[in-house]
């Protein structure tokens, strides 16, 4: 894991403000995430309005925090309002004054109504007008451009607030971080809701298992499965066992999809790997479906370091 060394220890917010915590580590040992923190660094000297556009779940709110917290603003209030809560002018103009000369962060950006669009325009050219003000740093989810396409939602709001805009990746363009996220995410929930107990661990059965989930809820689905592996089991080694029962529902795909060009040994890994998952962990199960023995497939297992 790659930690920005401004960002190796929690930078503290004003109490009640959007995360009293402040961010912590970033895992950035993907492309995509490297590309973009890259861009966010270069771009925190600004104040310029901030847009940053990615599927739910993705972690764009946490990604204003890390902005604010690169920016010199770091030691101001950053205020965060969500779209969805109210959109009488009055709640902007609050939230705003409540910034002062931090960041203000309004989430939920696709979903502001005609009413909140022209209300928040009004702020925006206000704001325009002060010596003083805070920044602005919006979120939405990728909607919000076919919105703006379409018409229905403001090009001249879209425009003021895309001056910058980024695009935060989903968790499957950024498989690379997956392995540090877990450890990340593992430590953070201990910490947090079981405190003196050690991390549990991962085995490599497990994380390969994660790894051949979609994530359709990106990482703030991967947290509330980690979440369940340090609340619901005792183990310090989390396998593939006990990890399945975590996942909503089991998977309902019966088939694998491995891309032409995937060496050999690596197709095998995922089949085994896929048919443990719909076996639910069931290793004579999966070996009867791979037409294996039970032997055979603990010999695999252990070549892959699956075991």
């Amino acid at each position: 894991m790659v930690a920005l060394p401004f960002l190796t220890d929690r930078l503290p917010l004003e109490p009640g403000k959007a995360d009293a915590r402040g961010p912590g580590l970033v895992v950035i040992r993907s492309a995509a995430m490297q590309r973009l923190l890259t861009l966010l660094r270069a771009s925190a000297t600004t104040s310029r309005s901030v847009l940053l556009v990615g599927p739910s779940g993705s972690g764009r709110n946490y990604l204003t925090q890390v902005l604010h917290a690169m920016s010199p603003r770091a030691d101001k209030p950053i205020i965060e309002v969500s779209s969805l809560a109210n959109s009488l002018p009055e709640h902007w103009f609050d939230a705003a004054a409540q910034a002062r000369d931090g960041t203000l962060v309004i989430t939920d950006l696709e979903r502001l109504d005609d009413y909140g669009q022209r209300d928040l325009l009004l702020l925006l050219v206000e704001l325009g007008k002060r010596s003083i003000a805070p920044s602005i740093c919006a979120t939405a989810e990728p909607e919000l451009e076919t919105a703006q396409r379409t018409g229905k939602f403001s090009r001249s709001l879209y425009d003021r607030l895309a001056i910058l805009r980024f695009e935060v990746p989903s968790l499957s363009e950024r498989q690379d971080d997956l392995p540090d996220l877990c450890r990340l995410l593992l430590h953070e929930h201990t910490q947090l809701h079981q405190p003196g107990r050690t991390p549990p661990e991962l085995s490599d059965a497990a994380l390969s298992l994660l790894q051949t989930h979609d994530w359709p809820g990106n990482v703030r689905e991967l947290s509330n499965i980690l979440l369940r592996a340090v609340l619901w089991s005792s183990h310090d080694r989390i396998d593939v066992e006990q990890l399945i029962p975590l996942f909503p529902q089991p998977p309902s795909q019966q088939e694998l999809l491995i891309p032409i060009g995937t060496s050999l040994d690596e197709a095998e890994r995922r089949l085994i790997v896929a048919t443990l998952r719909s076996c639910e962990g069931n290793k004579q199960k999966a070996a009867t479906m791979l037409g294996i023995t039970r032997r055979t497939l603990y010999q695999k297992l252990a070549r892959y370091r699956m075991s």
